[in-house]
């Protein structure tokens, strides 16, 4: 599944009607019909609908929507809101049609002062609006519209999008559709998964219209859902006779004698999503208390100061030995050791090298090296690292995931894993992936600990876009499963994502 800005909608509709060959007229009848179908089978034909419709494309939809409703015996009252010469092309062709097939509508201005009254009668409105079509502020009437709306307590179905929201960003100056429900066409939108936007959205199910998959093709952003059947196909099975060295040799740097955990929850995770040897490197003190919980691992012993590691070159040297993943940054603390430490790795480890946690903080002094490097480069933050990275607050990262994970994974070419709801991936070439699991019991300290010995695990015997996005996703289903199970999600701990890991992995079962 795609996603895609309101631009470049447009664009794949010029294509699919320019091109293809599919007329304008065809693809609104498909959306309106799509969409009637999904309300009847969400609500029934007993639910008396209130259909709101601007001018654009939407209105178009709308009034297909309202005529597909009454032939299927629904009550349905259709009200619109623009003067009605406004509607040109496909939306007053299908206006017409409306009209011809002896269905009526009012204005809104006519029956805005008892509307309230009618609406006491009325059990699902639909939002047909605005849809794509909005740029910059939203303009009276349909400001006030929308203000009269979301004071309802009605059942809001908005189509596309909630009138008022961006398709691509979260730049919202104004008020918007607050919708319990969004039916978008053909492919989500980018504003519902960013963090100011995606509550408008309510639930949303997605409506195929009919458009080739090739129109696509031309988008310089490419966005697609990654979720259990992307899991699934792209996984790479073990050999019937694989052997621990074929799984993959997996190593973790990480914890600072005030701090092992850290080590023990990446380590522990590393071992649990498969990796055939994982080795962790900590300070001396650690070992016990780390062995206590990971007892598949083995250990490495690297020179410390004052509790923080500092390994020699010499060191580092011996650990990078056959390795095929390094995972450098929890627990570890942010001291000119370890900005020597990532340095040394980056330009001369050869396997995928994961930096999470303080490593991060080292990458601002280490960005040449960053670039010059062949091997594949993986950084892990949550949106605060990544705002310090580029020197943004974490409301512009917010605003504009897609575009900083984008723009720093092709300045930099590394592969950008940014953390939050909705996680996305970002390759060094464009191609950006977003994670459909998660739920809040993962907003605890340690869960990104978590997260980086997974895909440590993952990348060392999976390709590694596809290592990446699964990692991504089992990290969250994990938390669904828990869920699922009735766990409060505020007692939801680390530990326990870990543990619930085999089942969570069992969807890409060997046997």
């Amino acid at each position: 599944m795609r996603i895609v800005t309101g631009e470049e909608m447009a664009s794949i509709d010029a294509i699919t009607m320019n091109k293809v060959g599919l007329p304008g007229a065809v693809l609104m009848e498909n959306a309106g019909r799509g969409i009637a179908r999904k309300l009847l089978d969400h609500y029934g034909r007993k639910r008396r609908f209130f259909i709101v419709i601007g001018s654009g494309n939407n209105g178009g939809d709308g009034f297909v929507v309202a005529r597909v409703l009454k032939d299927e015996g629904a009550e349905v009252q259709v009200f619109i809101v623009p003067e009605e010469s406004r509607y040109k092309g496909d939306a007053k062709l299908h206006k017409r049609v409306f009209e011809q097939s002896g269905y009526r509508w009012k204005y809104w201005k006519d029956i805005e002062s008892q509307w309230p009254a009618m609406l006491y009668e009325t059990d699902i409105i639909v939002d047909a609006l605005l849809g794509t079509g909005i740029s910059g502020q939203v303009k009276e009437p349909y400001a006030s519209v929308i203000a009269s709306i979301n004071k309802l307590k009605n059942e809001i179905v908005s189509i596309d999008l909630p009138s008022g929201v961006p398709a691509g960003s979260a730049e919202l100056n104004h008020e918007a559709i607050k919708a319990d429900r969004t039916l978008t066409l053909q492919w989500t939108k980018v504003s519902y998964y960013l963090e100011e936007t995606k509550p408008y959205y309510g639930e949303v199910d997605v409506v195929p219209i009919g458009i080739p998959p090739n129109t696509l093709r031309h988008l310089a952003s490419q966005r697609y859902i990654w979720g259990k059947n992307e899991v699934v196909n792209s996984w790479v099975m073990s050999k019937p006779n694989a052997h621990k060295g074929d799984n993959g040799r997996v190593g973790i740097i990480a914890g600072s004698e005030a701090m092992p955990g850290a080590a023990a929850l990446a380590g522990s995770a590393a071992v649990r999503s498969g990796a055939g040897f994982t080795t962790i490197a900590t300070v001396a003190q650690n070992v016990p208390v780390i062995a206590s919980h990971v007892k598949e691992a083995m250990y490495t012993i690297f020179s410390e100061k004052h509790g923080y590691l500092a390994p020699t070159e010499t060191e580092l040297a011996a650990f990078m030995d056959n390795k095929q993943s390094i995972a450098v940054g929890p627990g570890l603390g942010r001291t000119p050791a370890l900005t020597k430490m990532v340095a040394y790795l980056l330009v001369h480890f050869k396997g995928v090298l994961i930096l999470d946690a303080d490593a991060l903080h080292c990458l601002k002094e280490c960005g040449p090296i960053v670039q010059e490097r062949t091997a594949p480069t993986v950084i892990t933050p949550h949106p605060g690292e990544m705002a310090m990275l580029i020197d943004q607050s974490v409301s512009y990262v917010n605003k504009n995931r897609f575009e900083v994970a984008e723009s720093y994974a092709e300045q930099y070419g590394v592969y950008v894993v940014l953390k939050g709801p909705n996680t996305i991936v970002a390759e060094p070439s464009g191609c950006i992936s977003v994670n459909v699991t998660g739920n809040a019991g993962l907003a605890k300290g340690g869960s990104g600990d978590v997260l980086t010995g997974m895909v440590a695990a993952l990348v060392a015997r999976q390709r590694i876009q596809p290592a990446l996005s699964s990692a991504v996703f089992f990290h969250g289903y994990a938390a669904d499963l828990l869920a699922k199970q009735r766990h409060v999600l505020a007692t939801i701990t680390p530990s326990d994502i870990i543990e619930h890991l085999p089942e969570a992995f069992s969807i890409v079962d060997d046997d």
